[in-house]
């Protein structure tokens, strides 16, 4: 009896050791992002103590008050900047801080950043109505608790979170809910009504392009991160609308408030361009409408400032408000696209990049000149741009053009300057008169315009009417104060890509012929201009021939060798060109619009493509050489600090790690780069978040001093000042810097995907539509982080402009579109020498049936080869299952992949890498790129040229062991006691019985 007892204790201690084992296990799987997460180091620094100054990058703050006082001065003057006043008729704004009210649900449940990597901290974020309260507004207290703890409080929108679980689903409170204590509450606050209405965006998940009949219903989902509960829309009105629209109730509470009030002031919670068709029609009644994006940590405030006139509005659209932004012929092929006959391909979606070059402005304003000019059947309807009249016209399918934004006063610009020099520099003066009532700031815009030849039509060389090749921002202005601002641009900038030049090989190119530069207010401004000075006739607006200047080119020139680095300028996604399987496949072109407007493309996949779509195993070179290992050459990295990638040192440094150093280097890089002992290489960790250090891998981490959350990457671009996006990426440095041991020296960031349609689930944390603006925006942001010693890695490389099947997708566009758009944002950064980013993030996607970090292409060639990179290519997220197999290692390290994001420690192994010479070779270049870097960050900061980094346990695992131990002597003592116990029984029994007998 006694052990039949004693069994269910046998087996309790039996789960507990088992249960520990195995915690064991995934304890050491995952150590490295685990003592990441605690900020327990794996490492230590034994100095000689030799005198030398080992604070390579130092911080200019005394304290974290001051430091966290001077990032919420500067964004705060950031979103002031950037903030865009989209509307205001009736001189509604500014007003005298008076008694207001606030309306819809989002005004007390504020969009402060995006989700996923793009979230921040707003803990200490200030509601919108103490925003305003700062600002000497009043606030109506009785609507105000209509929407945080009344009839209102329990309605909030619906959003997809990081792994794209849920939906994003509008809900508003319908004005049926508004009570008659509510409405009694308008008489006294009723100065003017402020209606927010919000849109969010999010990692993983793209926006809706319409309502169907599966949004009607409840719905539950399982996913990564958990259950998740969405209720219906607001409305059966709202099936068939799409998520940038408004809802019924949306309508309905516009409608409801223009009765009320005699001011309407609509803000706009959203880092996408929504459809704001609404701010036209009468019966709303919006009398202003300013832009807000998402505002970060103290953002809001400067919605104050700007409501009050303290600051007058200066900000600019960085992508352009269509009526219908399901029109853009981008969006005809966005979204969830599967290849016919690929089923049981690792991945079978894709999508085709139909429109060419032709996003944002780029085809707005191509095709409206063109359709003043009477070519290329540009008035023609076609698709989803049809009219009821049959015909194409600008002012039916633009509201507000990119570039633009109002002001409380007024500015004229005149051209001062337009020449070129030897050295083929374009220079522009322009001069800048505020000639209002109001001081303010103003934005200079410089447009260039070339020409689109026979040579271009014959050979499918695309032209836009316009693009943006340089800008600058004004000093605040007193009214009647002038500044001349002096803008420069390069003739490379006028270049265009020709994959038909040099042979078929391809190249940049230069025509003879006219070319034509104008300053202007924003987009379609500069093409009205240009075509006054052309002499045309039939524009929607008289434009200003004096602001343009013409220059000819007597001969065509050929761009064939990079300007960075000499190398071979050629076509390198040939691949990646839809025409390479389909013959008859066209791209969108100014030559037709109507006969090559983009239609939903049906792929049906070739035994070829299914066998293109297969995971690659790597390719051994039979001539590789095993690459000495184990050196004793006395070098440290710190010794290398100053040294050029290039300098003979590294290779004598790289003799000395062993395989296994390089290969857990390269493998493990989840949120950190490891430590490397045998050059005294220190860790470091990287932080995740475009606004923001701290998120990811890194949440958990106490870090001894705090960080700050910023307004969203599109609002800092809507300031067109780049000195507050070099200011901006200052100020996180400090940030990291602040953490001290911790060596925060890695940030996942800055993002510089475009906005190729209004939909992408992650266009606030994307500058912009243009290429040209996000680059100078990007590079900007990484000169001031790498000042601190910061490896920044902007991402994500390339072309993941959406999010839908972001993981495997195929992407597929022409060569010319690739560079001249969705590369031209990561060039100035990655291109960009001692002021460049030291880090690039691929991305989860391919191009073409090649993963990004498989495609030498993309990875060598370009970012090697033309633009002379040399610091870290890391992948995207590689520890989660939609990971697995697409970014393969084999693969990646042939392509030119550097690091995976990966956190667990037996992830992406390679069989008997030690003992092959194709992957030893690999690994040591993917490590010089690593350990230049680090060279270059703060990391190094005490580390001196003599010291010595070593191995030591973390705490977490002291603790472990120690538990180990703990339950282990537990579980013997336990097992010893039942065994005596039960044996000690066993023999009472027995002489017990003997005794009876």
């Amino acid at each position: 009896m006694q052990k039949k007892r004693s069994i269910p204790l046998l087996v309790l201690i039996g789960v507990l050791v088992a249960a520990l084992g195995v915690g064991n296990v995934f304890a050491f799987k995952y150590a490295p992002i685990i003592s990441t997460y605690l900020g327990h180091k794996s490492y230590e620094v034994r100095s000689d103590g030799t005198a030398e100054d080992t604070e390579y990058f130092k911080s200019v703050f005394t304290s974290e008050a001051e430091r966290l006082e001077a990032d919420a001065q500067a964004a705060r003057e950031t979103a002031a900047e950037g903030f865009v006043l989209l509307k205001n008729d009736n001189n509604a704004l500014p007003m005298q801080p008076g008694k207001v009210t606030l309306f819809g649900v989002s005004s007390a449940s504020i969009l402060y950043g995006g989700g996923g990597s793009g979230a921040v901290d707003t803990s200490t974020a200030p509601t919108l109505k103490a925003a305003l309260e700062e600002a000497g507004f009043s606030v109506n207290p009785t609507m105000w608790d209509f929407y945080t703890t009344g009839a209102a409080a329990d309605i909030r929108m619906d959003v997809a979170d990081m792994a794209g679980t849920g939906r994003y689903v509008i809900h508003e409170a319908a004005p049926g809910l508004i009570g008659a204590e509510q409405e009694q509450s308008f008489v006294e606050y009723g100065d003017a009504a402020i209606v927010t209405l919000a849109r969010s965006g999010s990692e993983s998940a793209d926006l809706p392009t319409v309502y169907d009949e599966s949004y009607a219903q409840p719905m539950d989902v399982e996913g990564f991160l958990g259950a998740f509960h969405s209720d219906p829309v607001d409305s059966p009105e709202d099936i068939g609308r799409h998520y940038l629209e408004l809802t019924a109730n949306e309508e309905a509470l516009l409608e409801y408030v223009a009765q009320s009030f005699d001011r309407v002031i609509v803000l706009i919670n959203s880092g996408n361009t929504m459809e704001l068709s609404f701010l036209d029609q009468e019966q709303y009644g919006v009398d202003a409408c300013l832009w807000i994006g998402n505002p970060g940590q103290d953002g809001l405030y400067a919605v104050g400032d700007l409501l009050s006139g303290a600051v007058s509005p200066s900000g600019k659209t960085v992508g352009t408000y269509a009526y219908d932004p399901l029109g853009a012929p981008a969006v005809q092929n966005f979204g969830d696209n599967r290849m016919t006959g690929a089923e049981d391909a690792t991945h079978d979606t894709y999508v085709v990049y139909q429109e060419g070059i032709y996003v944002g402005y780029k085809y707005y304003e191509t095709r409206y000149e063109d359709t003043v000019l009477g070519q290329g059947n540009a008035a023609s309807a076609v698709g989803a741009t049809s009219l009821a009249d049959g015909g194409w016209t600008y002012a039916d399918e633009v509201q507000f053009p990119f570039g633009y934004g109002l002001s409380y006063t007024t500015f004229e610009q005149t051209l001062e300057k337009a020449d070129k020099d030897r050295d083929d520099t374009f220079t522009f003066e322009v001069k800048v008169t505020n000639t209002g009532e109001t001081a303010g700031k103003d934005v200079v815009q410089i447009y260039a315009q070339s020409p689109y030849t026979e040579y271009d039509r014959a050979n499918g060389v695309e032209k836009a009417s316009v693009q943006l090749v340089g800008f600058a921002k004004t000093e605040t202005l007193q009214p009647g104060e002038s500044q001349t601002v002096t803008i420069q641009v390069d003739q490379e900038e006028l270049k265009s890509y020709d994959a038909s030049a040099n042979g078929g090989e391809g190249s940049y190119i230069l025509e003879a012929g006219d070319y034509y530069f104008t300053a202007a207010a924003d987009s379609h401004a500069a093409v009205n201009n240009i075509l006054a000075a052309k002499g045309a006739e039939g524009m929607d607006e008289a434009g200003n021939a004096e602001l343009a200047k013409s220059f000819t080119l007597e001969e065509s020139d050929a761009y064939q060798v990079s300007s960075y680095t000499g190398e071979p300028v050629k076509n390198q996604f040939t691949d990646a060109d839809m025409r390479n399987y389909d013959a008859d496949f066209q791209y969108l072109t100014r030559s037709d619009w109507a006969g090559s407007y983009p239609e939903p493309y049906v792929l049906e996949a070739t035994d070829a493509m299914v066998e293109a779509l297969a995971v690659p195993t790597g390719t051994d070179d039979p001539e590789a050489e095993m690459p000495v290992t184990g050196a004793q050459n006395g070098l440290s990295l710190a010794m290398l600090r100053e040294a050029e990638a290039d300098d003979p040192a590294w290779e004598l440094l790289l003799d000395q790690l062993s395989a296994k150093e390089m290969y857990d280097l390269v493998r493990v890089g989840g949120y950190q780069t490891g430590a490397v002992n045998s050059v005294s290489a220190p860790a470091t960790v990287c932080v995740d978040g475009p606004a923001y250090v701290g998120n990811a891998g890194t949440t958990g981490v106490t870090r001894p001093e705090k960080t700050y959350a910023w307004c969203s990457e599109v609002v800092i671009s809507s300031t067109w000042n780049q000195d507050l996006a070099y200011q901006m990426g200052q100020l996180i440095g400090e940030d990291c810097l602040a953490q001290g041991e911790l060596n925060f020296a890695g940030w996942y960031a800055p993002a510089m995907n475009i906005h190729r349609t209004a939909f992408s689930g992650r266009n606030f944390e994307y500058y912009s539509e243009d290429g040209f603006l996000s680059g100078q925006f990007g590079a900007s942001t990484v000169a001031g982080a790498r000042e601190k010693g910061v490896i920044t890695f902007v991402k994500h490389f390339a072309l993941n402009d959406q999010e839908t099947n972001r993981s495997g997708i195929s992407t597929f566009a022409n060569e010319q579109s690739i560079r001249e758009l969705y590369l031209k944002a990561f060039e100035p950064s990655i291109a960009g020498g001692d002021e460049g980013t030291l880090g690039v993030m691929l991305s989860m996607n391919r191009i073409g049936f090649k993963w990004s970090g498989n495609h030498k292409g993309l990875a060598t060639n370009v970012v090697r080869g033309e633009w002379g990179f040399d610091g870290i290519m890391i992948t995207d997220q590689a520890s989660y299952p939609q990971s697995f197999p697409a970014l393969a290692i084999r693969g990646g390290l042939e392509g030119g992949t550097d690091l995976w994001l990966n956190s667990g420690a037996d992830n992406w192994q390679i069989e008997d890498y030690q003992n092959n010479a194709t992957v030893m070779t690999q690994l040591r270049q993917a490590t010089k790129h690593i350990l230049y870097a680090v060279s270059q960050s703060f990391a190094m900061n005490g580390i001196s040229s003599s010291a010595r980094v070593v191995q030591v346990t973390p705490l977490w695992q002291t603790w472990l062991y120690a538990l180990d131990g703990a339950v282990v002597l537990a579980a013997v003592a336990g097992v010893v006691l039942i065994v005596k116990k039960t044996r000690w029984r066993e023999t009472i029994q027995v002489n017990g019985k003997s005794g009876e007998q």
